[in-house]
Formats: C-alpha cells, sequence, structure tokens
C-alpha cells in the first residue's frame, strides 16, 4: 500500500464515517419521538400505539417502494451481493447510483428501523456508503472496486465496534478473494478512520457491550465443561438462523402474489411486527439491545417461553423482510440465536449462562450470513473476553452442520437488485 493509497482511505472512510454516524443519529432521533423502550410515545393505549406506529411505518414503507420495488435493495444479502460484484469488477465500471435512488435507499431505511422493525442498519449503511463510494471514485481517481471496499469498511467499522469485522467482510466468500485481499491495509486504514470519525458524530457508538454473568471458569476443566455446553447451545441457534434463511425467499414470493400492491403489502408486514411486538416486546426492533434485558430476565423464562420467542422474533424478522421493509437480519438472527441458546441454559441448571448465550449468537450469525470469521470479528466488541471462546465454537459448529448438511443446508438468497 503505498502512500496515496493511504491518505485516500483515511479520507473515504472517514468522510464515510461521519455520514454513517449522521444517518444513525436520525434513526436514533426518530426512534426516540416514536418510542419509549418498547411502548409507542402516541397517546394511545400500548397495544394501540404498536399497531399504529407500526402500520404507519409500512404505509410510508410502502409509498417509498411504490414503482421503484424492483430496482430498490430489500436485505443485508442484496447488499452483500452487490458489494461482492464490485469488488471484483473487471473492465467497464459500473454506472454510480443516481442521487435520487440513494437518497430513497437510505429514506426507506432510516424509516423501517424508526418504525420499530425487526431489522439492523447494516444494510442501509452499506447500501449508502457503497453508493456514494462510487460517486467519489472518478473525483478521488481510485477504481470503483476500491471505492465500494473502502466505503464499506469504514461505514460497518463504527457500527460493529471495530475494524477486523468491516475488512474481512467483503473477503469472506467473495467470488473475487484476491482482489479483495489485496486491498486489506487500505481496507484497515478506511475502518479506523470511520471508526474515529463514527465515534466524533456518535459518542456512545451504536451498539452496546453486554454484560454478562460470571462464567465461573477457574480451571482448564471448567473451560471444557463450558465449551461442551457452547457446543449444544449451538445446535438450536444454528437452526433457528436455518429457519430466517428457509423462509425469507418464499414468504417474500407469496406476499408478492397475494399482495401486488406494494403500500397493502408493507402493511401488513407492519400489522405481522405489531402483532408479535405486543405478544413480545423483545421482538421489535433489531434485538442487539434487547439481547441483554433477554439475559437479565432468564430466570423469568421457561424452555418453551423462550422457544415462542424465538419464533415469535423469526416472524418478526420475515414479515419485515417479506413485504418490503429495509435492513439487515445478522442482529434479529444473533437475537434468536441468543434466546435458542438460553434455551439450553432453562433446561439444564447447570449450563454455563455466559457459554450459551454466546455460541448462540456466533452460531445464528454464522449460519445466517455464512461468513463465520466475520462474525466472530464482529462480536468482539459486543462480548467481553471471556466469552469470545464460546463465540468462536458456536461459529465453528454451525459452520460444521452446514458443511454436514451440504446441499440441504438453506443458503441466503438475494434478489439481485437490477442496475439502478
Amino acid at each position: 500500500m503505498n502512500r496515496r493509497t493511504a491518505v485516500l482511505a483515511l479520507v473515504l472512510g472517514a468522510a464515510i464515517g461521519v455520514l454513517s454516524g449522521i444517518y444513525l443519529r436520525l434513526v436514533h432521533f426518530l426512534q426516540h419521538l416514536l418510542w419509549h423502550g418498547t411502548e409507542s410515545r402516541l397517546p394511545l393505549p400500548d397495544s394501540l400505539g404498536i399497531l399504529a406506529v407500526c402500520v404507519g411505518g409500512g404505509l410510508l414503507v410502502g409509498v417509498l417502494r411504490h414503482r421503484h420495488d424492483r430496482d430498490a435493495p430489500h436485505d443485508l444479502e442484496d447488499a452483500l451481493v452487490e458489494l461482492d460484484r464490485l469488488v471484483g469488477a473487471e473492465g467497464a465500471p459500473k454506472p454510480a447510483p443516481r442521487v435520487e435512488w440513494l437518497l430513497r435507499a437510505a429514506l426507506l431505511g432510516v424509516v423501517s428501523l424508526a418504525a420499530g422493525a425487526s431489522l439492523g442498519p447494516e444494510a442501509p449503511l452499506l447500501v449508502l456508503a457503497m453508493g456514494l463510494g462510487q460517486r467519489a471514485a472518478r473525483m478521488m481517481r481510485i477504481t470503483n472496486s476500491e471505492a465500494a471496499y473502502l466505503s464499506a469498511a469504514g461505514a460497518l467499522s463504527g457500527l460493529f465496534g471495530g475494524p477486523l469485522g468491516s475488512v474481512m467482510l467483503p473477503v469472506e466468500r467473495s467470488a473475487s478473494p484476491l482482489q479483495a485481499t489485496r486491498m486489506l491495509g487500505a481496507g484497515i486504514v478506511a475502518s479506523i478512520a470511520g471508526l474515529v470519525a463514527m465515534f466524533a458524530v456518535l459518542p456512545n457508538g451504536d451498539g452496546l457491550r453486554y454484560a454478562l454473568p460470571d462464567a465461573g471458569v477457574d480451571t482448564g476443566w471448567d473451560l471444557l465443561v463450558a465449551l461442551e455446553w457452547a457446543a449444544l447451545a449451538a445446535v438450536p441457534a444454528t437452526f433457528a438462523g436455518f429457519a430466517l434463511l428457509a423462509g425469507t425467499a418464499p414468504l417474500r414470493a407469496l406476499a408478492e402474489r397475494w399482495m401486488p400492491s406494494t403500500v397493502v403489502r408493507a402493511m401488513a408486514g407492519g400489522l405481522v411486527l405489531a402483532l408479535c411486538g405486543i405478544a413480545s416486546p423483545l421482538t421489535l426492533f433489531s434485538g442487539e439491545h434487547q439481547g441483554q434485558d433477554l439475559l437479565d430476565t432468564l430466570e423469568d423464562r421457561s424452555v418453551l417461553a423462550l422457544l415462542a420467542l424465538v419464533a415469535l422474533k423469526l416472524i418478526a424478522t420475515l414479515a419485515c423482510l417479506a413485504t418490503g421493509w429495509f435492513g439487515g437480519q445478522i442482529f434479529p438472527a444473533i437475537f434468536a440465536g441468543m434466546a435458542a441458546g438460553l434455551m439450553v441454559a432453562a433446561a439444564f441448571p447447570a449450563a454455563t449462562v455466559t457459554a450459551v448465550f454466546a455460541a448462540g449468537a456466533g452460531a445464528a450469525g454464522a449460519a445466517v450470513l455464512r461468513r463465520p470469521l466475520a462474525v466472530t470479528l464482529f462480536l468482539l466488541f459486543f462480548f467481553p473476553a471471556p466469552a469470545l471462546l464460546a463465540v468462536v465454537t458456536g461459529a465453528g459448529v454451525a459452520t460444521l452442520i452446514i458443511s454436514l448438511l451440504g446441499d440441504r443446508a438453506p443458503e441466503p438468497t438475494s434478489m439481485d437488485p437490477s442496475a439502478h
């Protein structure tokens, strides 16, 4: 990496980090206007308030998608497919997305997240960052591949609290790994710049660090036992991730066939989201903050209650993904995985709570994203050091199950948006 490349990575990463921080501040501001925790701020009874916000949000989502549904991104997998295409692009560069397309995609994400969608901000941020990077490529005299990679690294670094996962995401499972690997050095510079810049705009960041109970690991034998519990918890968490993958494309096709109107479809998704939120408020929003609430109330939850929570979270997420709401599925999958992992602790009091909680997160994230290394690096920010071996164990078990199932394992699918 020469000096010019390092400087450009620094500048682009910092600029994208600032814009990402502003984007997240806007989302937080609107969420605060509409919600107090998981309760609506509207002057209505709790259930009616949730219905009004979620269905009203669906109305706005549908209006934004009207006449532009086919060329608008749907979820994180769409964004990752586009990122991989850009990073590995050869020959004539693809035209940069139009400004109005970027504004519509950004607004679609803001509305979805503010209205309580069971989705994360990573997909809108990634789409926005790549689009802005492409538009800056010619001015900075860099290729579209470099612009997309550096922009993605700068945007996701602040969101996930560190540079490692964001630079690995475009490399792992890439169709052009050599091309992506050549940009790793510049990607780290852009990631660090994006992280610092985002924290300048959003001092408390967008995530949190889970406060876990003492793992009670004092000896090597204790560690071995904890990892055994982690491996056991990773199994239901992996299949929770599979359920999310298996349901996304069929339910989207079903929703489009039964409800051709984008407005009606998105409002129906908001209705299902609201009903899930009324049944269990923890199913609203992306899930990373709700994970701490889930852990803190574990003593009040049975195995069946946790299983029902996993099902409700998956239903809420699938309802959003299938009906046009825009966001990412990493955080909802991780929440479902943590709840599935805690089922082991609820069933077996001797289980190590910290281990099963962390392993569930790693397993579900790896099952959905199919990038176990990137998922593990992302989760470094959310889990304290004693839990990291359990995260690795969970991701490893999920990867093993995927390998054993082969073609029978559900695969991530993309609607593959058309040219902008």
